[in-house]
């Protein structure tokens, strides 16, 4: 069961569309990491944020030159994108007055090595993504298809990636798929974990 206070949510959303129309400087944001590399592929990301400082480790597995001393940069693109997508999914549950009782996410893609190791000319870039998102709430299904949406578009991560990549939705809403965005050769794509 998601913790998810509505109102809260809704008078966030009011204060702040007020005032970025009121003071659009107030709008902008401009966030920033420091990473240093520590060894081969092994890197420490700091910054401060909502006045904590934050240490993140990004590695690689061992066959790929890393130490596995922390996430791939690709799980970290993969968690920043379902991350975004989900608060956005609340934020616009909410401003519809719909109740979201409950929302998960799995977000698949696919990476072909032979892309960064210039192989072949395959892409280094993952082709595509697919938000599996499963939700249990009092919209239609009309409705939860109309609110998923929105809030990818709406997320600044899914915003971004999409301008690159498709980042197709799987939406069950309920039990049941009420939206299937995915092309026909991605209907059964491989959901095997790699190390990537």
């Amino acid at each position: 069961m998601s913790d998810i206070d509505s109102d809260r949510l809704r008078d966030s959303l009011a204060t702040l569309t007020a005032r970025s129309l009121r003071e659009p400087a107030s709008a902008v944001m401009r966030p920033s990491v420091r990473a240093t590399l520590e060894r081969d592929t092994a890197v420490l990301t700091t910054f401060r944020q909502y006045g904590t400082d934050w240490r993140l480790r990004v590695d690689e597995a061992t066959e790929r030159g890393g130490h596995e001393s922390g996430p791939s940069p690709m799980r970290y693109l993969l968690t920043s994108v379902a991350g975004c997508l989900l608060g956005w999914s609340a934020k616009t549950w909410a401003a519809a007055h719909v109740p979201l009782a409950e929302i998960e996410l799995e977000l698949r893609t696919a990476l072909d090595l032979r892309g960064e190791h210039r192989a072949d000319d395959t892409p280094a870039h993952p082709p595509w993504f697919v938000a599996d998102l499963h939700v249990h709430s009092d919209a239609t299904p009309d409705q939860a298809i109309e609110l998923a949406r929105e809030a990818r578009d709406r997320c600044p991560v899914t915003a971004l990636v999409t301008r690159a990549v498709p980042l197709y939705l799987l939406l069950h809403h309920e039990g049941a798929i009420v939206l299937d965005e995915r092309p026909d050769h991605l209907s059964a794509e491989d959901r095997e974990e790699s190390t990537t």
